[in-house]
């Protein structure tokens, strides 16, 4: 498996400490070592800095940590190869990015969803993984729903990517864990299917009150940290959560045909 963390922020603040805290957990006291990867936000444009070694002994994630890079966006992660055959290359390493509509997207996933390459070959479609995980084809499938679903419409409200994502997260989700953190740079659309935390800060600075939002797998301080419901679509922009929604929950055991996949996707 692998871990998360992301942040928004109603100010452009710094997630040092808390990369701090992750890293570790990427080889010396958890077993994510197969590459980690961080994407800062800087108005439309993500600046993504990733590498497939371990995070714990990156000296150059040590420097992240202890840059004052500054955001109102932020997603991280640390990877652990399932399966171990699709192991540490660049091209598997969290977080993903594509380019729709004039903004970086970027997306990062914890879980695996085993069957996703048998069962749903792709088409020819605008978005094609680079690499060889289930969590880039994910990604694929979603910027399809919505490159199809929206179009070129640069005005469209978070409500109506999540209706339009929402059928394709269903399904993806029957194959297994699908965890995952989604922004365009505005919003984090995060889904918490298994597990998934959320802080909330408020910090007083010079310009004035920075409302904060962090997300990660697993709590990584001391601070109260609240679990997210599973089976939870959660939208968060500039620090405040403005749109939860429910999951429809499919039972594991219930079919999936490839066809709906595609027909949502292309």
């Amino acid at each position: 498996m692998c871990e998360l963390l992301a942040m928004s922020s109603s100010r452009p603040a710094e997630v040092g400490e808390y990369l701090a805290q992750l890293m570790p957990r990427g080889g010396k006291t958890g077993p994510h070592a197969d590459g980690w990867g961080v994407a800062y936000y800087e108005g439309r444009a993500a600046r993504v800095f990733k590498d497939p070694t371990p995070a714990a002994e990156s000296r150059f994630l040590a420097m992240l940590a202890q840059h004052p890079f500054r955001s109102t966006a932020v997603i991280a992660h640390i990877r652990r190869a399932n399966p171990a055959m699709f192991g540490r290359a660049t091209a598997n390493t969290h977080p993903f990015e594509r380019e729709w509509n004039g903004r970086s997207w970027v997306f990062a996933h914890n879980g695996k969803l085993p069957g996703l390459h048998e069962k749903c070959a792709r088409a020819d479609t605008r978005f094609q993984p680079l690499g060889d995980t289930d969590s880039e084809l994910a990604f694929c499938y979603i910027l399809d729903a919505i490159a199809h679903g929206i179009g070129r419409d640069r005005y469209f409200s978070p409500t109506v990517l999540v209706d339009t994502i929402q059928p394709v997260v269903d399904e993806l989700a029957t194959f297994g864990e699908f965890n995952f953190i989604l922004s365009d740079g505005e919003c984090l659309y995060v889904h918490a299917h298994t597990n998934l935390h959320r802080l909330q800060r408020t910090v007083a600075t010079e310009q004035g009150v920075n409302k904060m939002t962090l997300l990660a797998t697993d709590p990584l301080t001391a601070e109260p940290w609240r679990r997210l419901e599973s089976g939870s679509i959660h939208v968060y922009q500039h620090g405040e959560e403005i749109l939860e929604q429910e999951q429809l929950m499919v039972p594991q055991h219930w079919p999936v045909p490839s066809a709906v996949l595609l027909s949502a996707a292309i």
